[in-house]
């Protein structure tokens, strides 16, 4: 019994691995799609005044930032993605922590109920992303 629970434990964790993800830019473009799709969707939940919904969005935008840098191994380039985001790494990650604490900053926002700060967090949020892609985005 002890031998499938860590045979299952190890199993999990051998899936979990982001080194180990099947493809790691079909994983990133995904999560940048949910998060573009999160940040259009805020004015609308603004207005249904649905402030959880907008936190959990935040909180999705903030997991992704979190790992981001693990997506992005030398080994996986992409169409999407300049080569400078490996030449200047450190700051890629930096941009991405940036990015982190703006979404964490939007669900604080969302949790106050205060439509004037969401946006404003919005608008931050939306800043750290156009910050890394005109530096990261490949023209």
């Amino acid at each position: 019994m002890k031998k499938q629970l860590l045979a299952l434990l190890l199993l999990g964790l051998t899936l979990s691995s982001p080194a180990l993800a099947a493809d790691p830019v079909e994983t990133r473009k995904a999560n940048f799609k949910q998060s573009g799709q999160i940040l259009k969707a805020v004015r609308g939940q603004i207005a249904a005044s649905d402030w959880q919904a907008i936190a959990d969005g935040a909180q999705k935008i903030a997991d992704w930032a979190e790992k981001m840098p693990e997506f992005f191994p030398a080994s996986a380039p992409s169409r999407g993605a300049s080569p400078a985001i490996w030449e200047n790494f450190d700051d890629f990650k930096s941009k991405a922590a940036d990015n982190r604490n703006a979404a964490l900053a939007l669900k604080a926002a969302a949790e106050s109920g205060d439509g004037d700060a969401i946006m404003g967090a919005v608008r931050t949020l939306g800043g750290t992303c156009k910050s890394c892609h005109s530096k990261y985005q490949a023209k």
